[in-house]
């Protein structure tokens, strides 16, 4: 099997979507406190946002949807695929369609937000809209308390739902039987194990599987019943950092159920089994990789067998059925030097959207009609761009100083001079959050076209390699997790493809933690520091009760897990403070760099202020920028234009050769 890929002509598919822009709203760019750097690639192009995104084919494959900028904010177009007409669905002027999916074949779910939103994205509505405009039901009034969420779709018009919300309590989910268009409501839960954070529910609406977490946060109850007037039973009652299983979906023959499930055959990476729930017992396993963690099931639902397995770190499917691996195969032959993505119609399968990108190459989106054996491009996402001007972005690996081995990605500047380049460490935030993963990094190729080399580590903590190596940065804030940015600096340093007296930090919330606590661990060795949204005291995560972590209506569980992952406040009070940058300031050597949201919640202003007063107490370097118009990251266009702006200068100034300043 081939196919040819053709380019867009004066009727094609393409033409329709471009069409669409002309009521698109260009963004006006406020002047700046920033001055753009001449003779380089703008800051807008690397952080504004895509012209198309999340395009969706409808379960009947007839309807192409995407999201576009329009009226000012991000609405959704819809284009028919069979007369090659299209139209904008929605005409949100006061909000922007955040996401959306199909849930019939002329009926979606879409989820609205403001996307610049100082306080963070915050759903405004879920709504269920028919494809000729009318709203069916905003499903935030379904109920008495809150929107729900739809766990699953039982006929193919979107009118039978089996939706889970906090309907009788706020710290545990119900399932309901859900009729949008009349809003009548069947709870299947009447009977329930108590504190539940997830249900799954089988192909007939069948609500059989539970996952609960006691409110003190650390124990997983697994729960199951035969069928909604079944009793409940616990097959796996765990500590919640040694769960073992974890219930995904049920097979079309209702009886299989299928897990991620951790167990020492397959060292402590979650794998995929099929289960026995009737006799507690894992059946095959379904498929497993050794490297990193599995994700979901990816299922043929016409054929009703499952057919690929999602990559939860690195965002590509896995295919073991011979069709589909077949059909992504020639995906690749004909769209070579690319990873290719591939998303189809519920209930046909011969027309398929192809989402094509690399580390080199922003998302371009195809359509692949496979009666024709035609790829049409139909629209790429950041159209401005140029594959000759970015740079290759790589997973590499190195040892960390206690020998674990630690993935990264590594960027390398194009420099026709040979010059070993200045690196600069991007160091992700969270910490305990997925892997940066495969394709196109804003920020590494922004860094990259101002010459510098960009090291973006996944160091121990990060989530998708398995369990020993998330809890190895467990309690390690400042220590272990410090020394895995450590070593691979020293480790490209070693292999002499950096510049070794030209190394800067940089990073936000945890990263920006990280980017303070190495200036000041390892001063000798970096030049530079430019930490936003930070951390500077560990102590105050704990004691601020405005903070989101520490606010007084948290529950127990989101408490044990700050307490499980960094420390106790009460008990490990004297390590958390010899691990914050706030009270070892003295020890900075080189110009510092800080960047705050006034409206964080999560790391308030206070743990800038503070870290600013005590730079100035000693005597210390530094530039310093609030928005008041941002929280915990900066959503703003004109804002983040600003803030890379000043990056651009600040790391311009300080990495520059010695013998040039």
């Amino acid at each position: 099997m081939s196919f040819q890929r053709v380019k867009p002509f004066a009727c094609s598919l393409a033409l329709v979507v471009s069409c669409l822009l002309p009521v698109s709203a260009q963004v006006v760019e406020q002047a700046p406190a920033a001055a753009a750097r001449p003779g380089l690639p703008p800051v807008e192009r690397f952080f504004g946002p895509p012209r198309y995104s999340s395009f969706t084919i409808s379960p009947d494959g007839k309807l192409f949807a995407a999201i576009v900028p329009a009226l000012g904010r991000q609405n959704i177009a819809l284009i028919d695929l069979d007369k090659g007409t299209g139209k904008l669905l929605s005409s949100f002027t006061t909000e922007d369609v955040y996401s959306y999916r199909w849930i019939g074949d002329r009926t979606l779910e879409v989820r609205t937000a403001n996307i610049e939103d100082a306080g963070g994205i915050r759903i405004r509505r879920i709504a269920m809209i028919d494809t000729d405009g009318q709203l069916v039901r905003d499903l935030r009034t379904m109920g008495n308390r809150g929107a729900a969420a739809i766990l699953s779709t039982l006929d193919r018009s979107g009118d039978d739902l089996v939706v889970t919300s906090y309907e009788r309590s706020y710290s545990s989910l119900d399932a309901f039987r859900y009729a949008p268009r009349t809003n009548r409501m069947e709870l299947l839960t009447l009977e329930s194990p108590g504190d539940v954070t997830r249900f799954v529910a089988d192909r007939a609406g069948q609500v059989r599987a539970a996952v609960s977490e006691s409110k003190d946060g650390k124990r997983r109850l697994f729960s199951y019943r035969h069928g909604n007037d079944d009793q409940w039973k616990v097959l796996r009652d765990e500590p919640v950092e040694s769960a073992s299983l974890l219930p995904l979906s049920f097979g079309f023959d209702n009886k299989t159920m299928y897990v991620l499930a951790t167990e020492k055959s397959n060292g402590d990476r979650r794998a995929i089994y099929a289960f026995d729930p009737e006799t507690n017992q894992l059946g095959d396993k379904i498929y497993e990789n050794k490297a990193i963690d599995a994700g979901g099931l990816v299922f043929d639902e016409v054929r009703k067998v499952p057919i690929g397995v999602l990559d939860d770190s690195r965002g590509g499917v896995t295919w073991f059925d011979p069709e589909w691996k077949r059909l992504q195969e020639s995906i690749d032959a004909a769209l070579p030097d690319t990873r290719n993505f591939m998303a189809w119609a519920r209930y046909d399968s011969s027309r398929i959207i192809v989402r094509t990108e690399s580390d080199t190459q922003p998302p371009i989106y195809f359509l692949l009609d496979r009666t024709t054996h035609k790829l049409e491009e139909v629209a790429a996402a950041f159209p401005s761009f140029d594959e000759k001007e970015l740079s290759a972005r790589r997973l590499v690996g190195y040892v960390a100083r206690d020998g674990l081995s630690i993935p990264a990605h590594l960027t390398m500047p194009k420099r026709p001079d040979g010059a070993k380049p200045p690196l600069i460490v991007d160091i992700h935030g969270g910490p305990f959050v997925p892997a940066s993963g495969f394709g196109y990094s804003p920020v590494a190729q922004f860094l990259a076209s101002r010459g510098y080399a960009v090291l973006q580590p996944d160091f121990r903590g990060t989530i998708g390699y398995g369990r020993a190596f998330e809890q190895a940065g467990w309690k390690q804030w400042g220590l272990a997790m410090q020394d895995d940015v450590t070593d691979g600096v020293k480790w490209l340093i070693e292999s002499g493809k950096v510049d070794p007296d030209r190394v800067c930090l940089l990073g936000g919330s945890y990263g920006g933690y990280a980017t303070l606590w190495g200036l000041e661990k390892e001063p000798a060795m970096f030049r530079c520091g430019v930490a936003y949204v930070a951390v500077s005291d560990l102590e105050l995560l704990f004691d601020v009760n405005w903070s989101d972590v520490n606010r007084g209506d948290l529950d127990n569980s989101s408490k044990n897990f700050y307490i499980r992952t960094i420390g106790d406040p009460d008990k490990d009070r004297e390590k958390l403070r010899e691990v914050s940058p706030l009270y070892h300031v003295d020890r900075i050597q080189a110009p510092l760099m800080l960047a705050y949201g006034a409206a964080d919640i999560r790391v308030p202003l206070i743990h800038g202020n503070r870290m600013r007063s005590a730079l100035e107490r000693n005597n210390k370097a530094y530039e310093w920028v609030v928005y008041n118009d941002e929280g915990h990251g900066f959503n703003k266009l004109e804002n983040k234009v600003d803030f890379y702006r000043r990056i651009d200068a600040f790391l311009a100034k300080n990495l520059a050769p010695r013998t040039a300043r």
